[in-house]
């Protein structure tokens, strides 16, 4: 049996969209933070001729395309009208039927565009490298101007290590894994910039402008692996992968429950950052109806304290129905 009724649903719902709504809100600080720093650091990098720093600025300036790609995806999550899902219509069996289920499809919005927006930054570091590879073959000659390279960087630096400490702190307040995502995002970008600063340094001191393309080429290549990797775990969310450790931390925990004699199946998927499970147990076929509702209930309150689950299907069936194999 479901142990999450209806009226829980829309409780969980409720809170799920007012969290969606107000991380929302605070990525729009993420969207003028980057967007300035893109600006200022690109400026810098033409004045000073820094190939390194044209690299960071583009950096920036996929937070503002990744960032804006998580705000629709969160727009769109955050919708509560049943009648149409993102300007598809729904019928009205449907919406009786599915109920519920129609919001946890549209929670999935977030993942699909935090997919792009991985895909958004590869296309960007893909440009980065191109452009370090020539500037490493063709070796012009310039003068870096240190000052305003230098200055350009350690401004991104300190404007990025305070966004950091914005976004660790909503995403902790909203339970928000997209705020999560943006604050180690931008926690990178803080050490981008600060790696940045040091090397322009260095660049200046040695006299030796090929190390701009090489660290221009160096950042590229981590802008990718992360774009990469942002992708990968995107996908691997929409077609209902999960770890297989933590479905065994959820087994172990669900079969030690007094009263469970077995877990039959068990299986946890994302619904944008919401983590659900399905788990069939066997019990005793002699249990009433009320204990196997206060289990179910125990059960469903357990794993959202510890495990963080937003809620839990469990189905039971008498341990004499359980055919060994």
């Amino acid at each position: 049996m479901p142990t999450t009724t209806h009226a829980t649903w829309d409780q969980i719902q409720r809170q799920t969209v007012v969290n969606l709504r107000r991380a929302h809100h605070h990525l729009w600080e993420n969207i003028i933070v980057y967007l300035s720093l893109f600006i200022v650091e690109f400026i810098c990098a033409q004045l000073g001729h820094s190939q390194l720093l044209r690299a960071d600025a583009f950096n920036n300036f996929s937070g503002v395309f990744s960032t804006g790609l998580l705000m629709t995806g969160l727009y769109i999550a955050a919708k509560t009208k049943d009648d149409d899902l993102w300007g598809a219509p729904i019928s009205e069996e449907d919406q009786i039927h599915l109920g519920p289920r129609i919001q946890q499809s549209r929670f999935r919005f977030e993942t699909i565009y935090t997919l792009i927006a991985g895909l958004v930054m590869a296309v960007i570091a893909a440009d980065i490298i191109y452009k370090a590879i020539l500037v490493l073959i063709q070796q012009p000659t310039y003068h870096l101007q240190q000052g305003v390279a230098t200055l350009g960087a350690l401004i991104s630096s300190l404007l990025l290590t305070w966004l950091w400490l914005a976004n660790r702190h909503w995403a902790k307040v909203l339970a928000n894994t997209s705020l999560a995502a943006a604050a180690r995002d931008s926690l990178t970008d803080a050490l981008t910039s600060a790696v940045t600063v040091l090397t322009i340094l260095s660049i200046a001191w040695w006299r030796a402008t090929w190390l701009d393309g090489l660290a221009s080429l160096i950042l590229g290549t981590y802008i990718l692996y992360t774009g990469i990797k942002i992708f990968r775990t995107s996908s691997l969310n929409l077609v209902d992968y999960f770890d297989p450790r933590l479905e065994d931390q959820y087994r172990q925990q669900v079969a030690a429950f007094p009263g469970i004699r077995a877990v039959v199946f068990l299986k946890a998927y994302y619904d944008g950052n919401l983590i659900m499970v399905s788990v069939t147990v066997a019990v005793d076929p002699q249990m009433t109806a009320t204990t196997i509702y206060n289990l179910t209930r125990r059960i469903d309150i357990l794993m959202k304290r510890r495990f963080n689950v937003t809620a839990t299907a469990l189905m039971v069936i008498p341990s004499n129905q359980i055919h060994p194999d």
